[in-house]
């Protein structure tokens, strides 16, 4: 809702202009307010605030330029658009260069004032959409304090949440690999969706890999979460939401926020949307792991026994599949715990830091209980290869061979990779996080302190030799053999392969053919036929 003040001391042109705002405003966007002259508009304006001015220039008492002056003094953000005969131009046109922002020919035309009403709302929209992206707001920087302040209070920012939130929901977002641009999705969420957005919503970005909403749920954003759901997996985005309870009263914003993020947890189980009154409804199982197990699992890795690890790992997962759904934060426990045993292992080895440390995320980054098994099999696989058990051989040499023979294992797996995936985007980062699950900066000093080379000159040297390979034996164009090499950009491919060999990929074609040729025009004692 906007608040619009007319001030205008003519009583005719008064009514006949709040008529003309009436016939715009079918949607009853507008309170309107009035006032007789530039003083009583000053009055209405401290009481009211209202967004939207619309003034005549002159009137009693106080006119319209002097209105003007005053509202700037305080404040720079309402719009005032005056209002003057023809005979008043050069009165209006100082107004503007005092900071009005629209100047109306009296007698007001309907077409004229729509115009500026339809500018008005827009550039409000956008104004308003610009600060709740970038959480200038009072109440989005409220509700940002509280969920990363624990027990945060401010009086004034609890009485306008609270206004503007009587009862709310949190809805936190999680993607699992690349994150939209948010103004340009939230722009597009807007324009599908009528503008229900910004109506007694709020956006923040928590942490990195994370949107959250506080909505209101009246029932025009009753399927906003389905809504922009459905719309980020049109644009090809993995996403997942956890919603909590309805809340009342701006002290459970965090608890809000906490509820959203144990919601969301339970994407585990296969759910895009994860509502936290369904959940609770679900009536998940507790489980915690047991002794017997946790022990099998501490000896395997000190053993370095990789098929006893991989056993116990899948014997809890078993465990978890016969249950319908168990508790999240049975579920966090469980990964915590084996992360320990991990970490224990490693510290047991020498060598600490190597794998990926992941306590700010959890299960959170799992999509399922297949996949968060996967990821701890793959950790013990490693700790197994990488001779997490050395000290538990006869001597110092045998247990230092065992750990260099973990580490070209390693090498040798990241090398194959590459050889495997040479023609698409290679990342260490990815490979890093994906494949291997071990820390990125490890693994770029591992590889070129084995291979003499560092990693992306690696990937560039298995590239050229492939695209050398291509040009000896295939009829293919320049652009079709750079494709093939793992290469978008073609004048990129073209620059790398003359640095490599000295000629560009035409010319080393042209010469690899013509030496071809006149070997083949040789007899088999080397002489010219």
């Amino acid at each position: 809702m906007f608040k619009l003040l007319v001030v205008e001391d003519e009583l005719y042109a008064r009514e006949s202009l709040i008529k003309l705002i009436r016939e715009y405003d079918v949607d009853r966007r507008f309170i309107i307010l009035q006032a007789v002259n530039g003083e009583e508009g000053e009055a209405v304006w401290r009481t009211e605030r209202p967004d939207l001015i619309l003034t005549d220039i002159r009137m009693p008492k106080a006119d319209g330029l002097t209105l003007l002056e005053r509202i700037r003094e305080h404040d720079r953000t309402s719009q005032v658009v005056i209002m003057s005969a023809y005979s008043d131009f050069e009165y209006a046109r100082t107004a503007l260069n005092h900071g009005a922002a629209e100047y109306l020919l009296k007698p007001i035309e309907r077409e004229a004032l729509h115009g500026c009403l339809d500018k008005f709302v827009q550039r409000n929209r956008k104004e308003k959409k610009e600060a709740l992206i970038v959480g200038r707001d009072i109440v989005t920087k409220f509700i940002g304090n509280c969920i990363r302040i624990r027990g945060y209070t401010s009086f004034v920012e609890e009485k306008m949440f609270e206004k503007v939130f009587p009862e709310y929901q949190v809805t936190v977002i999680r993607f699992r690999d690349q994150k939209p641009d948010a103004p340009d999705s939230l722009s597009e969420i807007e324009q599908r969706y009528d503008g229900i957005l910004w109506e007694r919503i709020r956006f923040l970005k928590p942490d990195f890999d994370s949107w959250m909403f506080v909505t209101c749920p009246a029932p025009e954003n009753s399927f906003l979460q389905r809504r922009v759901h459905h719309l980020l997996k049109e644009q090809g985005y993995h996403a997942s939401l956890g919603i909590s309870f309805v809340h009342k009263g701006a002290g459970s914003v965090g608890d809000a926020y906490q509820e959203a993020r144990q919601a969301l947890k339970y994407k585990l189980y296969g759910y895009d949307l994860c509502f936290a009154d369904r959940i609770k409804e679900e009536n998940p199982a507790v489980y915690y792991l047991e002794q017997e197990k946790e022990n099998l699992l501490r000896e395997a890795l000190q053993d370095g026994n990789e098929e006893k690890a991989y056993a116990c790992i899948r014997s809890v997962f078993e465990t978890l599949n016969g249950f319908p759904m168990v508790k999240a934060e049975c579920l966090e426990l469980l990964y915590t715990r084996m992360a320990a045993l991990f970490q224990q292992a490693i510290g047991e080895s020498g060598q600490e830091g190597i794998f990926l440390h992941r306590s700010q995320t959890g299960i959170l980054r799992f999509d399922s209980l297949s996949e968060m098994e996967n990821f701890l099999c793959s950790i013990s696989r490693n700790i197994c290869r990488m001779g997490a058990h050395g000290l538990m051989c006869k001597d110092a040499t045998e247990a230092e061979d065992q750990s260099l023979a973990g580490q070209r294992d390693v090498v040798e797996i990241m090398a194959a990779y590459v050889r495997q995936h040479y023609d698409k985007e290679i990342s260490l980062q990815e490979l890093a996080e994906k494949e291997l699950f071990m820390n990125r900066d490890y693994l770029s000093h591992l590889f070129a302190s084995k291979k003499g080379i560092g990693f992306a000159a690696y990937v560039k040297q298995v590239r050229m030799e492939r695209a050398r390979e291509f040009l000896e034996q295939k009829e293919c164009s320049v652009t079709e053999v750079a494709a093939m090499s793992g290469y978008n950009d073609v004048s990129q491919f073209i620059r790398f392969f003359k640095q490599e060999t000295g000629m560009t990929p035409g010319k080393y074609r042209t010469e690899k053919k013509a030496g071809k040729e006149k070997g083949e025009s040789r007899d088999e004692n080397g002489n010219d036929q």
